[in-house]
């Protein structure tokens, strides 16, 4: 999610400590103050930090825009248009670049094993996964709304007209002057955050409160899933299902394979959080309210708990969360019992972890640090289901999701069979 922060670091603090090897002697209540968190305080709260690192900013200008965990790296952002990948594990630089134009905002980046998108104003930038260097730039026809999502051979970036506009990324080594073939689909509403990749699908939701699949090489229509509320909060994917929380107070669960709604649950306020999808449980945090643990097949609760704003990271027993303040709530996995508090609130850059169980702190001027738990040296790898297999034949058409949801469920609109966006067509 792209976020802006003020909070100002203290990178002399950081040179010092690194360069003497020894971490300063105060007390949790004086150590976030932008500066490099002490051991002895990590340990008091069974962790130790495994490394910390500086971006690449001047301090005087430069403000962090935002820092994501993709694909084992560590990619921040920053206002004034540097990008700079991070080995997730180890904190060892991978390389800086610099896109575009530095008066010009910043999207967050998309990546993959491969490549890495981001969108500089109305520009689009793919870099080289592995050293940073420019693949190719493309100016859009629309304004980038969101990240970008990136394949193997496309990349798709969201508009604030409801389109995403996708090209292809490889082009043919006998012919490399080939003009790169762009597709532009139109659905209804902003899209607010980055489409996800499930499988051989695109899946996206928008503000008027759709979720649609699609071919992610045709671009085909699949199926158009209707909620009652805005949908502002990133999707969550665990094959087979795709979870959404939309500003109506539910939390979804969408079988990819047919567009069906497999369950519902109401939180009661509206939900802006992303969902949370690890293991057998779905996280939710609605507004005003804390976080609920849900069954991942089924959404029957597990347990609530409360001043729960943000999801950090999961370890094997503890959940590590954030309340409004900024500071750090853990949270036992198996009851929601709060069974510590750290005081994180001047590290107000949280990484959203679903892929391990480290923990990424960063201020605005670019300090980072990776904590983990003293007795897990190798990181915990959150592992994803088996994929269920799509269902033999033609299957329910998915535009009649809504005719066959249970009556308590929000009606979706009815949209013909074969054109299950409603008449939105690609180009």
């Amino acid at each position: 999610m792209l976020r802006w922060f003020s909070t100002c670091g203290t990178r002399c603090l950081l040179a010092l400590v690194l360069s003497a090897g020894v971490a300063p002697s105060f007390s949790l209540a004086a150590a976030p103050r932008g500066g490099v968190i002490p051991e002895p305080t990590a340990r008091r709260h069974g962790l130790t930090r495994a490394w910390a690192a500086q971006l690449s900013c001047d301090p005087g200008r430069d403000r962090v825009a935002q820092l994501t965990l993709l694909a084992g790296a560590l990619i921040g952002v920053t206002d004034q248009s540097t990008v700079q990948a991070i080995d997730a594990e180890t904190g060892r630089t991978m390389w800086v670049a610099h896109v575009g134009r530095r008066d010009l905002p910043n999207t967050p980046v998309g990546a993959n094993e491969k490549y890495v998108a981001v969108c500089n104003g109305s520009t689009l930038y793919v870099l080289d996964r592995g050293d940073g260097r420019e693949i190719f730039s493309r100016r859009l026809q629309g304004t980038p709304a969101a990240a970008p999502a990136i394949s193997d051979t496309r990349v798709y970036v969201p508009t604030f007209k409801g389109g995403i506009e996708t090209y292809e990324v490889e082009l043919p080594e006998d012919d490399p002057d080939k003009p790169r073939i762009m597709k532009t689909f139109r659905s209804k509403g902003i899209i607010e955050e980055a489409p996800v990749l499930a499988g051989t699908r695109l899946i996206w939701a928008t503000h008027a409160g759709y979720v649609y699949s699609a071919d992610k090489e045709s671009l085909e229509g699949q199926f158009r899933f209707t909620t009652r509320g805005a949908i502002t909060a990133g999707l969550a994917y665990r094959p087979p299902l795709v979870y959404t929380a939309s500003a109506d107070g539910y939390v979804y669960a969408i079988n990819e394979n047919t567009g069906l709604r497999q369950w519902q649950f109401s939180t009661g306020y509206p939900v802006r959080e992303q969902p949370v999808a690890i293991g057998e449980n779905v996280y939710a945090i609605p507004d005003l309210s804390g976080m609920y643990c849900l069954s991942a097949d089924k959404g029957l609760e597990r347990w609530f708990t409360r001043n729960v704003a943000q999801f950090v990271s999961a370890s094997a027993t503890r959940l590590y969360t954030a309340d409004e303040p900024g500071q750090m709530i853990v949270v036992d996995a198996r009851s929601g019992a709060h069974v510590d508090r750290l005081a994180f609130d001047l590290y107000p850059i949280k990484v959203l972890n679903i892929q391990t169980d480290r923990i990424y702190l960063a201020t605005a001027t670019g300090l980072v640090q990776c904590l983990r738990e003293i007795e897990q040296v190798q990181p915990l790898v959150h592992a994803a289901p088996p994929v269920e297999a799509a269902p033999a034949g033609p299957g329910p058409k998915p535009a009649a999701a809504a005719e066959e949801a249970p009556a308590e469920a929000p009606a979706a609109e009815p949209a013909a069979a074969d054109d299950p966006f409603g008449g939105a067509e690609p180009k």
